[in-house]
């Protein structure tokens, strides 16, 4: 681990224009003493991700904190050949680490123009908030992954710059694709982060079946949490709808309220079929359990499901409503919020999701509006603190580093909090920036990089 207490600032690093000597470097004389740096230094070691240059050293008498590279070392450490901040890291009286070099993993299109698919603002955030706090940003994808030179998208002059660029010293894994997840090829990078000790989160999709026994297994959790069965039999479905009379069938994969039915068993035994996305036709109403299995099975064989009991939600003007709580971990074990929001279903919509046509508003002025100011007040801290003991329980639990997830709660007709669902790559929709600014989201993903980095 790194010593915490060693000094480290934010530097103006530059190419340093000469011909005569392509290995030098040019040290301010304001820095050496800040880094507390050799008085007699000749030489200077200089890491970066996982390259490392050594060149003589001219001191230049001025006080602000500067450094400049020739061209071949800019090479040499795969950095790009302009000025930019970077945070300088005393090794020890002849040697500085020069990063952090953050990599932000996802999937990458280029047939229509550059494109980072849902996260393109946000990379602009992450990008814009690192330029100011000293650290180097680069987005790339799996097939752009070479652990001997790196190639990444770095954000220069306002736009997206294909370029060389350090190996990471953290990576924010935001891969969407669950199968790309699973590919050999992720496994195999994720496996040289591992050996290089490069820190990589979030670790992992996590499936709902997944999330919902970890949380079961905390006891203090069980009020909150919806009865709910993996989908492995004919049997569980007619059993549970024999026991709740009217549950969601969600599949354990399934992502922006996609793919999700809603059964309700009638008294006269019938059953009433209602759900979000799939083509073709499917028939409102059965006549018995037989007819309507037959007819969900087709498409309930395709992948995993879990069958759920439905909750009497609270309604908000007739239409569903959930809340999304966005946590941030900040260190090695505490967690923040970093935004929170109401949302409410769009017509015809039993999920509340943005991707299904819903709408964000303020969570205290809606809840003040259904409850009062003093409900509405002990209902926020309530959700709060049940949004944050998730996070810590299914952090503690399932391996691996996680630093980001998106907790859907909601509130029944009594008041009551039940755990909907837990999003470990959150949409950034919910969250949408204000003009000109960088979200919270961007600056917590960014500030937990940093800990990583010096913890590391």
């Amino acid at each position: 681990m790194r010593d915490l207490h060693m000094k480290q600032e934010l530097i103006e690093l530059s190419p340093l224009l000469t011909n005569s000597r392509p290995y030098i470097c040019e040290i301010t004389e304001g820095l050496r003493k800040q880094l507390g740096l050799s008085k007699y230094l000749q030489s200077l070691k200089i890491n970066c991700g996982m390259h490392t240059v050594t060149c003589p050293v001219v001191l230049i008498n001025e006080d602000h904190l500067s450094l400049s590279l020739t061209d071949n070392i800019l090479d040499e450490l795969h950095l790009p050949k302009q000025s930019f901040k970077l945070q300088a890291k005393q090794i020890d009286s002849a040697q500085i680490r020069l990063g952090p070099i953050i990599g932000v993993l996802t999937e990458i299109s280029t047939k229509q123009g550059l494109n980072f698919g849902s996260i393109h603002d946000f990379c602009h955030e992450l990008a814009r908030y690192c330029h100011a706090n000293g650290c180097l940003l680069y987005i790339f994808s799996l097939k752009m992954y070479n652990k001997d030179h790196m190639t990444g998208y770095c954000f220069t002059d306002d736009k997206w710059v294909k370029t060389s660029v350090p190996y990471p010293d953290v990576v924010h894994n935001r891969i969407h694709s669950r199968k790309l997840e699973h590919s050999k090829t992720f496994l195999s990078v994720t496996s040289d982060f591992i050996e290089n000790k490069t820190p990589y989160f979030n670790d992992r999709f996590l499936n709902k079946w997944e999330v919902h026994q970890i949380l079961s297994a905390s006891e203090h959790l069980v009020p909150y949490l919806p009865d709910s069965k993996l989908l492995e039999s004919k049997a569980i479905l007619e059993q549970m709808l024999h026991d709740k009379k009217d549950v969601f069938i969600k599949p354990i994969n399934g992502s922006q309220g996609k793919r999700i039915f809603r059964v309700i068993e009638q008294e006269n035994t019938s059953y009433l079929l209602d759900f979000t996305t799939f083509s073709g036709e499917i028939n409102k109403q059965y006549d018995s359990f037989y007819q309507l299995f037959s007819a969900l099975y087709p498409r309930l064989k395709r992948e995993g499901f879990l069958v759920q009991e439905t909750i009497n939600l609270k309604k908000y003007n007739n239409h569903t409503l959930d809340f999304r709580f966005l946590c941030h971990k900040k260190d090695q074990q505490n967690w923040k919020i970093s935004s929170s929001v109401a949302r409410v279903s769009g017509d015809n919509q039993f999920v509340a999701n943005l991707a299904r046509g819903g709408s964000i508003h303020q969570i205290k002025s809606l809840l003040d509006e259904l409850y009062g100011e003093r409900d509405s007040l002990h209902l926020r801290k309530l959700l709060a603190e049940l949004s944050l003991e998730i996070v810590e329980v299914i952090c503690i639990q399932a391996g691996g580093e996680f630093g980001e997830f998106g907790i859907d709660l909601a509130l029944d007709a009594e008041g009551k909090p039940w755990i909907i669902e837990v999003n470990t790559k959150p949409s950034k929709s919910e969250d949408d920036p204000k003009k000109g600014k960088v979200r919270p989201s961007a600056r917590a993903i960014i500030n937990y990089c940093l800990f990583l980095y010096n913890k590391n």
